[in-house]
């Protein structure tokens, strides 16, 4: 069956239920959160996304763990994603993120552990009746016990021991500098250079950048990620 005809059987498939109501969808995913992940709260539906988030205290940062569900009725399909951040711009952020700091990633992604995804395995689809749209709703949270959770214990364990990031917030625990001006200069670089993280120039950047490749035992990946790492960071000091 071609990817098509399984999405239009999955959409147009009939139960015996209601049709969802205008913003009925709000009090299911709340329900269903608080049966299979009580620990995260309802935070709030903002930018067309329904927001649920837990937070963990590691040292002296405040960690914020979100699930993030964006809802179409006319389309019939749920986004879902999962984002660890410790700067609290990004709680409501809908941009996909691999930083060290900030990772905010798709949960159909780590489902299926591929970033190449036909329609079909791309998004959770309904029928807009309240029962099948339940049962979707149960199958997204639990995809986020199963698989969003082991990411967000891996975030939690990176912030906690990987190198570069404990180099990088000793970076910018010593840091004595107008944040106002920081932000600025590195504003102003990155758009002029149409927002590529390569385009900054400014002094503490290029020496935070320089800090962090030189820990020793990095893995390729991480040091690939170094250059926006070192942005999240000057981000988070002039945040705070």
């Amino acid at each position: 069956m071609k990817w098509i005809d399984k999405i239009k059987e999955l959409t147009t498939k009939q139960d015996k239920s209601p049709d969802l109501k205008k913003g009925e969808i709000k009090q299911i995913l709340i329900q269903t959160a608080s049966e299979i992940l009580p620990e995260f709260e309802f935070l709030a539906y903002k930018n067309g996304c329904y927001t649920f988030q837990r937070q963990k205290q590691l040292n002296n940062l405040i960690v914020y763990e979100l699930l993030h569900v964006i809802f179409t009725l006319k389309d019939k399909n749920f986004a879902c994603s999962i984002a660890s951040v410790i700067n609290p711009k990004y709680i409501f952020s809908n941009l996909y993120n691999t930083g060290l700091l900030n990772p905010h990633k798709d949960l159909k992604v780590l489902r299926h552990n591929s970033c190449a995804l036909n329609i079909q395995d791309a998004y959770y689809f309904h029928n807009g009746q309240v029962d099948t749209t339940t049962s979707i709703v149960k199958e997204i949270f639990a995809d986020y016990k199963k698989y969003g959770l082991p990411f967000l214990d891996k975030q939690l364990e990176r912030l906690n021991s990987n190198a570069i990031v404990k180099c990088g917030l000793d970076y910018i625990d010593h840091l004595k500098i107008d944040k106002e001006k920081l932000k600025i200069e590195i504003t102003e670089e990155l758009n002029k250079g149409g927002l590529i993280i390569s385009s900054i120039k400014q002094p503490i950047y290029i020496d935070l950048k320089e800090k962090l490749q030189s820990v020793s035992g990095q893995t390729k990946d991480d040091r690939q990620k170094i250059p926006m790492t070192a942005h999240e960071l000057l981000e988070q000091y002039w945040t705070k």
